[in-house]
């Protein structure tokens, strides 16, 4: 790392990650936070959920100042408890699901249940793909920082689908497909400011594009696919 060139967006990534934090505080404060501190009807799984996405969202923050302030060996040391974090968030996002299924399927038809959690069996495969690739490449610290953003880019939908549920008035449906069309977006933008520097466009096409497959599942949501492969996630997991 302390030889290597280190490209300007890898110091500065950390003010979007801290976007992307105040977007997910904003989005989670009416259906969360604001019930501290007696947090009355939630469980146990939902303030470990929020506790691990507070600690991974803190590590990719501080990872990029470390790398700008040329502190390489604390960056290497932090690193090392993503492989105790990934892991962690995966199981979070796996716990609060089958919370959700169990509670949905009381009042709601088993078809449309299964639907929803397309929202959430795609992103804890993709999450944990993107951190595997993450340190498939370590030792190359710009497709390692690629691979790292696109574990923020899922986490952009829970917090900023409630802002606009809350905030804008959009029926969930159509908040879903909004913050799901802004991470594609942002995959781009990312992939064509690659394109232009000349860098490497393998990462962020290939996050492009399994952003784009996260999407078909919830598109077709109701599909046979989806729905036998739903069920059967549930029969086996739950």
């Amino acid at each position: 790392m302390a030889t290597e060139k280190i490209e300007k967006v890898q110091t500065n990534i950390g003010y979007f990650f801290i976007g992307i934090l105040i977007c997910t505080l904003i989005g989670f404060h009416l259906t969360y936070t604001v019930h501290f501190p007696e947090f009355k009807g939630f469980q146990t799984v939902q303030h470990f959920h929020g506790a691990m996405l507070l600690a991974w969202f803190g590590m990719l923050i501080v990872q990029p100042f470390l790398i700008r302030n040329k502190k390489y060996q604390w960056h290497r040391k932090l690193g090392k408890l993503g492989y105790v974090l990934a892991p962690l968030v995966c199981l979070s996002i796996f716990l609060v699901t089958k919370m959700v299924y169990f509670r949905e399927i009381a009042h709601r038809p088993i078809p449309a249940v299964l639907g929803q959690i397309a929202l959430d069996i795609p992103t804890i495969l993709l999450f944990g793909l993107f951190f595997a690739l993450a340190m498939v490449n370590r030792k190359n610290s710009a497709t390692h920082m690629r691979y790292m953003i696109a574990t923020s880019l899922l986490m952009i939908g829970p917090g900023l689908g409630r802002a606009l549920i809350i905030f804008g008035g959009l029926p969930f449906p159509v908040a879903v497909t909004a913050v799901l069309y802004v991470s594609e977006i942002l995959a781009l933008i990312f992939l064509a400011f690659d394109f232009f520097k000349k860098r490497n466009t393998t990462p962020f096409l290939t996050i492009f594009l399994l952003l784009v497959l996260n999407h078909l599942c919830w598109a077709y949501q109701m599909s046979d696919w989806w729905q036998g492969f739903a069920a059967w996630f549930v029969k086996v997991f739950f």
